[in-house]
């Protein structure tokens, strides 16, 4: 039995170097790239579950595995900015690709920039980059042409169907405020027509004026949940929910599962039973 299993792990490591490798920042762009390419390409994440991309540290191991990466597909998270270069040095013939390459962003207005750089949080975003990734990728990989095109239009179609089913489901709070620690999901607030308070602020905690101001608003707006995430404390959000006598709700915009964190968010913000 333990030869077989040895056997079995040879087998797919082999079959594994035989594939293309493609390096994405978070685990969301892992789950568009294998929607689209499925099996034929092999995908890894920078940054795994549970890390904060803003202050990700990549593993040797991961160094060494970018030497014989044929792409990489950037986010424009916070950890790119100081890791990107040596990423390029490490294998300088690796083609860098960007997720927001012609998409409509949003801006920070008060700051002159991008800000939140979560685009998977709408679904029309995601399927307008999947339109144009799956043409970067037949590009690069020709002979996965056709399978790129057929696994798109099944991932819009799905992606167009979930759109509508939360477009529905949220249609009765569109003007309504929520509250968040962390400004993730500002794409979704503007798809769907909502307010995104915020604890945070470019990765600063509030001072004690902010704070207090924000409660206040949180109290006007009637909030009683506060949404966070796992990769960010929660001690400032314990504070407030304290004061708004609101409960903390996790929910992670950097998971895998795009279709089931956004369904999460909207059964939390609609207070639909599971």
């Amino acid at each position: 039995m333990r030869f077989l299993t040895l056997f079995l792990m040879l087998i797919t490591s082999a079959a594994a170097l035989g594939k293309p490798l493609v390096f994405v920042s978070v685990l969301p762009q892992k789950a568009i790239v294998q929607a689209l390419a499925g099996d034929a390409l092999q995908v890894e994440a920078m940054v795994g579950k549970g890390f904060n991309p803003a202050t990700y540290q990549p593993s040797p191991r991961q160094i060494a595995r970018l030497s014989r990466a044929s792409l990489y597909i950037r986010a424009g998270v916070p950890f790119e900015q100081s890791w990107l270069p040596r990423f390029r040095s490490t294998n300088p013939s690796m083609i860098v690709l960007d997720m927001r390459h012609g998409l409509d962003l949003l801006e920070d207005h008060e700051h002159g920039q991008e800000s939140d750089p979560h685009i998977w949080t709408d679904p029309l975003l995601v399927k307008a980059h999947a339109r144009i990734l799956a043409g970067e990728l037949a590009r690069h990989f020709p002979a996965l042409e056709g399978t790129l095109e057929h696994n798109y239009r099944k991932l819009a179609s799905r992606l167009d169907a979930l759109n509508t089913e939360l477009e529905t489901r949220l249609a009765p709070l569109r003007g309504h405020a929520f509250l968040v620690y962390h400004p993730a999901w500002s794409y979704f607030a503007h798809r769907y027509g909502l307010h995104q308070m915020a604890v945070e602020a470019h990765g600063k905690e509030p001072n004690s004026r902010s704070l207090t101001e924000l409660i206040h608003q949180a109290r006007k707006a009637g909030i009683h949940t506060i949404i966070t995430q796992p990769q960010h404390s929660v001690a400032t959000a314990k504070v407030l929910a304290r004061e708004l006598n609101a409960k903390l709700v996790p929910i992670d915009p950097l998971s895998e599962d795009i279709f089931t964190s956004l369904r999460h968010l909207t059964q939390v913000l609609t207070g639909e039973t599971p």
